[in-house]
């Protein structure tokens, strides 16, 4: 598992179980809702390379919130262990 994010609103995991393997998927957890998003195929890809896109512009947290944001209205799963 990769760390992408952990800020004190959401947590976001690339859930690469070995090296040099594909990923299972992203999954997203926004802290204070208690909701998570999992993402996996296509939309994994397009959420990796955005986040790549935006790192390469050394944003600060207010910039990596308001991305995460944008997620905001597909978390609709309860957190229940984490």
């Amino acid at each position: 598992m990769e760390m992408m994010l952990d800020s004190p609103y959401y947590c976001v995991v690339d859930l690469v179980m070995e090296e040099g393997q594909p990923s299972a998927g992203i999954e997203i957890v926004d802290k204070h809702a208690g909701r998570e998003l999992f993402l996996s195929g296509r939309a994994a890809e397009v959420f990796r390379e955005q986040v790549y896109l935006l790192a390469a512009q050394n944003p600060d947290m207010d910039d990596l919130e308001a991305f995460m944001h944008a997620y905001k209205p597909w978390m609709q799963t309860s957190v229940t262990l984490h």
